[in-house]
């Protein structure tokens, strides 16, 4: 009898088992931000929370680079306070969290990340975190260019990522210009765009501005108030000398004429004084 219901009893404890090994899984759970933005330079913390009926200290866990299409890269990171050129990463686990920590976050670093966590029996969980990277731009530096006799004005900005620069008038009228882009090694974008200028190149204030994710960040040549300022006395000095060249030529006309009917009305006394001694 005993042998007949002993199979029986050895898949109860089978399923029994699997069943509990299942339902302790779920008491291991990772959760991580989907995406987190870091800023260039600086520090990035990628965390996550944890949750496993295994103390989180006494669990494995690692830190995968799955950004390559088919390359899953192990982060090596270290565990200490201590950071260097070589080793930018450090991996923190506490009781219920888990950190990467990257200390001044490059271009380089844009990628999905994945933190696996393995407590054993209890059981393993994965997350995916997605990292991006941005640099603010720099404040816009505009200055003017006379090459070949060609004028101009050029606008110059570093950042990331990729953004776009727009030329103004004073009046709000935008500005075709030419522009040229090129990469640092830092993987961050220069941009400069050009603008021809005809006649002075500062009779008509511009602004050069930068803009990203709705945000705008502009610089204006404020040059034609100082210039106008010195070219002031010049121009009234032109005007004056224009205004009294032509009235001392119509001077000089009034001159000559009242000298001519002068000559001619004593040449007429003069003949008038003869006529009479005669």
């Amino acid at each position: 009898m005993a042998t007949y219901h002993f199979p029986k009893i050895l898949c109860f404890i089978l399923i029994f088992f699997c069943q509990t090994i299942i339902a302790d899984d779920s008491f291991t759970t990772v959760r991580c931000k989907n995406s987190v933005t870091g800023i260039h330079n600086h520090r990035t913390v990628l965390a996550c929370e944890c949750k496993s009926n295994t103390s989180i200290e006494k669990c494995n866990s690692t830190w995968f680079d799955i950004s390559g299409s088919s390359n899953v890269v192990e982060i090596p990171c270290t565990s200490d306070q201590k950071t260097n050129a070589q080793n930018r990463k450090r991996c923190l686990t506490s009781l219920k969290n888990a950190s990467l920590i990257i200390e001044k976050t490059e271009i380089l670093d844009i990628g999905k990340y994945q933190f696996f966590l393995d407590c054993g029996l209890t059981g393993y969980a994965k997350a995916d975190v997605e990292l991006l990277v941005k640099a603010p731009y720099t404040v816009p530096q505009l200055t003017k260019r006379d090459q070949g006799g060609e004028k101009g004005l050029s606008c110059t900005t570093l950042g990331y990522p990729l953004a776009k620069l727009h030329w103004q008038t004073e009046n709000g009228n935008s500005v075709t210009a030419n522009s040229s882009i090129i990469q640092t090694e830092d993987k961050l974008y220069n941009i400069t765009t050009y603008i021809s200028i005809f006649g002075e190149q500062c009779s008509t204030n511009h602004s050069c501005s930068v803009c990203i994710e709705n945000a705008c960040i502009s610089a204006r040549l404020e040059c034609s108030t100082t210039e106008k300022v010195y070219r002031l006395p010049e121009q009234k000095i032109r005007a004056f000398f224009g205004v009294t060249s032509s009235l001392g030529f119509i001077m000089f006309l009034t001159l000559m004429c009242s000298l001519i009917g002068g000559i001619k009305y004593f040449k007429h006394l003069k003949s008038l004084v003869q006529i009479n001694n005669n």
